[in-house]
């Protein structure tokens, strides 16, 4: 008996012997190593994949999840998505600042009016 829908349409849940034979099986295919090896591997190989999408987009998190829990859907999504937009920079020191500050946090120097 194999783990698959035949195998359930046509089990007789008035016998237990055939029941836990179709158990054993299920049970065996869901823990087989191989089977687990492989998800991991695709797994990786789609997050590594979304990353180096992202990576080209400004969004290597959120391009990562996407590759590595829906695998080539999650790259068209990926695709589909707005890129992000850099964050701006201050003119004086040049590190990072929101949109929103006047003044940057680090240097103090006054920042462009938006």
């Amino acid at each position: 008996m194999s783990c698959d829908i035949g195998s359930l349409q046509n089990l007789d849940a008035a016998d237990p012997d055939q029941v836990n034979d179709l158990l054993r099986q299920c049970m065996e295919t869901a823990f087989d190593p191989t089977l687990w090896f492989w998800a991991i591997a695709f797994t990786i190989i789609g997050a590594v994949v979304g990353a180096w999408i992202g990576k080209r987009r400004n969004t290597v998190s959120r391009d990562a999840i996407l590759g590595a829990t829906l695998g080539p859907i999650g790259w068209i999504i990926s695709l589909a998505l707005p890129a992000a937009k850099p964050k701006p920079s201050c003119p004086a020191c040049k590190r990072e600042v929101d949109t929103s500050d006047v003044h940057c946090r680090h240097c103090g120097a006054k920042l462009a009016a938006k």
